[in-house]
């Protein structure tokens, strides 16, 4: 893993002035003497701050000034690697920043971590809610890309065989409008999957439309339309409003969503589950490509003739209107 140089233009962890040290039976120092009650006065003013909802940068910007030099040393390669922090551990960090494991403790701990583990823990969990976080490229990436991918492939095949897929493929062909809501990541997964099902059937939308909301949409749902939303993480903080309001609709419900969506609300019928799962920066949409491809075929094979009979519609409009292309 290549590592960013350090800057070793701070004095030694020994050597930094107005810190008094005790000799300590095992060889290492333990924190400054003059510098424990400002690391407890510093404590006590980030946790003043409700530091549970601060991150580690956060933290570390609003706390750099009142650092020693040596925890500056760390905090500076802290802010220009934070990406990386869930690679490391507490012996490596101090290796890397050339300053004690013992400094290491005490600036986490003042940073209003039990620990360097906790703050750690706290960036890997920033990756698993789809904050995308860059850790260094390796040798075998496109191996544990590719391995991850067939991974999550075989559990979202897997959801799709868990659903009352009869029932629900009924209800999405009888049902008289589509809607399909997507927000953020997730609007271009009902942009396709209204691509695919416009070649199948007609009557079918995608919300919310730019610059629009959703009450006057949704707000004239009957029992018969049915509705898919896509809900990834990350999500915007109305849809749980939304989800409530719908389940307690008279329309049928898909709910497309990973795993950190933990409530489902009562009334919501038919749930898929997407995992999201990625090696790389940024989550991976994959799956749930596969699962609208699947969805979309099951929904043709339950009409084969009146989808086959749009299809010929749509591409007589096509040649007519001459948009596509021979490539």
């Amino acid at each position: 893993m290549p590592r960013a140089p350090i800057d070793h233009s701070a004095p030694p962890e020994d050597d930094v002035p107005g810190e008094s040290r005790a000799v300590h039976p095992d060889g290492e120092a333990p924190a400054p003497v003059a510098d424990a009650n400002a690391t407890v006065s510093l404590a006590r003013h980030v946790a003043r701050q409700g530091t549970r909802s601060l991150s580690l940068h956060q933290r570390l910007t609003r706390s750099l000034e009142e650092l020693t030099p040596n925890e500056q040393r760390i905090a500076r390669f802290l802010l220009a690697h934070q990406d990386e922090l869930a690679l490391y551990n507490a012996a490596e960090l101090s290796r890397l920043t050339d300053v004690s494991k013992a400094t290491v403790s005490r600036l986490f701990r003042r940073l209003g971590y039990q620990d360097f583990r906790e703050a750690r823990d706290q960036a890997r969990s920033l990756r698993q809610s789809g904050v995308p976080v860059a850790a260094a490229p390796t040798a075998d990436h496109h191996q544990r890309h590719y391995e991850q991918e067939c991974r999550n492939l075989r559990q979202a095949l897997a959801a799709l065989d868990m659903l009352d897929m009869e029932a629900l493929s009924s209800a999405l062909a009888k049902a008289e409008r589509l809607q399909i809501i997507g927000f953020r990541n997730a609007y271009p997964l009902a942009l396709h999957l209204r691509q695919q099902l416009l070649q199948l059937r007609t009557q079918v939308a995608v919300l919310p439309q730019p610059g629009q909301s959703l009450g006057e949409e949704v707000a004239r749902l009957g029992a018969d339309d049915a509705v898919v939303v896509f809900a990834m993480r990350r999500r915007p903080q109305g849809l749980a409003r939304l989800l409530e309001w719908l389940g307690q609709a008279p329309c049928t419900v898909l709910l497309v969503c990973d795993d950190s969506l933990s409530t489902i609300p009562a009334g919501i019928e038919h749930v898929l589950r997407c995992p999201l799962d990625s090696v790389s920066a940024f989550d991976s949409y994959a799956a749930a490509m596969s699962q609208i491809n699947l969805l979309a075929t099951r929904l043709l094979h339950d009409d084969l003739v009146g989808g086959r009979s749009q299809i010929r519609r749509v591409t007589d409009t096509f040649d007519a209107l001459e948009e596509l292309g021979d490539g």
